[in-house]
């Protein structure tokens, strides 16, 4: 029986693997599969240290590590309740994600954080980087697509449960089976030095 048994039990981690990969959306991911380290990454988009973080470290992360397939990069939503925008913000990117336009809209949000997090307008905002019809498309989305959350729902469910969260933006460092958590990010050397240093291991 135990022989019989021995494929399912190798089939059993990579059937597990899928199904954890299909619980977070494509265009939420980026980098190869392949790379060595996977960075989590939980932010709010209407924190400013998770705009500082996206705006000052990320794009030097994405050039230098994840280009180069060093690191798998996920982006993780973890909605904040002292902030009053930050769900629809949320809402915009992550239905602009349905329709290709995730990376595009997440980056407008950060860079116009200082104006839509004091009136609200997170529509006027992404509309500047959505045509008319992908800006319609994005808000049916929200009005129909019940499912909308799910994802966001599981983040924070490993955010709570897994990564004990106490502060955004925080970066979660999987290598070797092994997570280690950097609440409130890291300065973009320090983040370098330790990327490489794990690399070298």
């Amino acid at each position: 029986i135990i022989g019989a048994m021995r494929p399912l039990l190798i089939l059993l981690p990579l059937v597990l693997m899928a199904s954890a990969q299909a619980q977070t959306p494509a265009f939420k991911e980026s980098g190869t599969v392949m790379a060595p380290i996977t960075i989590e990454l939980y932010t709010d988009y209407q924190c400013p240290h998770c705009r500082a973080f996206y705006l000052e470290t990320l794009p030097q992360l994405t050039t230098e590590f994840v280009k180069t397939g060093k690191v798998r990069l996920i982006h993780r939503d973890f909605p904040l309740q002292q902030f009053q925008y930050s769900k629809t913000a949320m809402h915009f990117a992550n239905a602009a994600g349905q329709v290709g336009k995730f990376d595009a809209v997440a980056l407008q949000l950060f860079e116009t954080q200082p104006e839509w997090a004091q009136n609200g307008n997170v529509e006027a905002a992404v509309a500047k980087v959505l045509t008319p019809a992908e800006l319609e498309k994005v808000k049916t989305i929200i009005k129909t697509d019940t499912h909308l959350d799910d994802a966001v729902a599981r983040d924070v469910a490993m955010a709570m449960e897994t990564d004990h969260l106490t502060a955004t933006p925080t970066v979660v460092i999987v290598f070797k089976g092994k997570r280690e958590t950097i609440s409130g990010g890291a300065p973009w050397p320090a983040l370098k030095s330790y990327l490489n240093d794990k690399l070298s291991q």
